[in-house]
């Protein structure tokens, strides 16, 4: 597995109102690029979604249900605020380890990171995806940030924390 990264400064973007925004199902629902999720918070910290894909680079349908835990670490000076992100009830996904990191440039602007440190797939999906696995993951979190950047471009991060 590659080691994934992806950092976008981001306009229209508030560091808190994205942190609050993160814990909205509405937020994933928006920002996850693929054919139909569904997002619930089973817990403050515990996001669960059932997604619904079709991968272009190989042609395959995906249907995939997990929790992500995001585990909130807080400001460190210089660098952001840090919330690690950790995968599990998974069957595609056996290991995963990643963080986010949300800087604030201004009042309105913030820098936002995606580092994926390891991921490792089950045996099934990759005899599934084959060689695209690593790829496609890697295209996903791109498409995601991008699309983040573009919701940001053109609405505000209050639609989701005002229907909490």
């Amino acid at each position: 597995m590659t080691k994934i990264s992806k950092v976008l400064e981001i306009e229209n973007c508030n560091k808190d109102d994205l942190i609050k925004a993160l814990y909205t199902p509405g937020l994933w629902e928006k920002i996850t690029p693929v054919q139909k999720i569904e997002v619930e918070f089973i817990a403050p910290n515990v996001m669960h979604s059932k997604i619904h894909d079709q991968i272009k680079v190989v042609n395959v349908p995906i249907e995939m249900e997990t929790e992500i835990v995001l585990s909130d670490k807080g400001e460190e000076a210089g660098k952001g605020h840090l919330i690690e992100l950790n995968i599990r009830n998974n069957e595609q996904i056996q290991k995963f380890e990643g963080r986010l990191r949300i800087k604030s440039l201004s009042a309105t602007k913030s820098k936002v990171g995606v580092f994926i440190d390891t991921i490792i797939f089950t045996n099934d999906f990759i005899k599934l995806l084959g060689g695209a696995a690593d790829l496609t993951f890697q295209l996903k979190i791109t498409d995601m940030m991008n699309r983040l950047k573009s919701f940001c471009k053109s609405r505000s991060l209050n639609e989701f924390l005002h229907n909490t």
